[in-house]
């Protein structure tokens, strides 16, 4: 009967134990969990920083002042922006931007069928 009691108690110590085992794996991983978020939103912050940064230092006037000073650079002709939000309305206006491309140049006529 002792051997009965000893074992049941050995027994449901050791399926208590297991069980904080995984409970506090779980808040392990939960808390590794939070460290990552608040990682990753740190990183979010940092990168819209850096796109501030950059947005500011390459305005038109900033380009055209650094173009200037480059004499290598003469010859540099701006490509105009070609995003029209009224095109964007629905995301299947969205086109693959070659396609835009070629259908804003039109078709290359040939020197000789002029």
């Amino acid at each position: 009967m002792f051997a009965k009691l000893a074992t049941v108690i050995i027994v449901l110590g050791a399926m208590y134990g297991a069980l904080l085992v995984n409970r506090q794996k779980r808040i392990d991983a939960a808390s590794e969990m939070s460290r990552i978020h608040f990682r990753l939103q740190d990183a979010d912050q940092r990168r819209v920083r850096l796109q501030v940064d950059v947005a500011k230092a390459t305005t038109v006037s900033e380009l055209e002042k650094k173009l200037a000073k480059s004499h290598e650079r003469a010859d540099f002709k701006s490509i105009p922006n070609r995003y029209d939000p009224e095109n964007m309305k629905t995301p299947s206006a969205v086109e693959d931007p070659r396609t835009i491309a070629q259908r804003s140049t039109g078709p290359k006529k040939k020197a000789g069928a002029g």
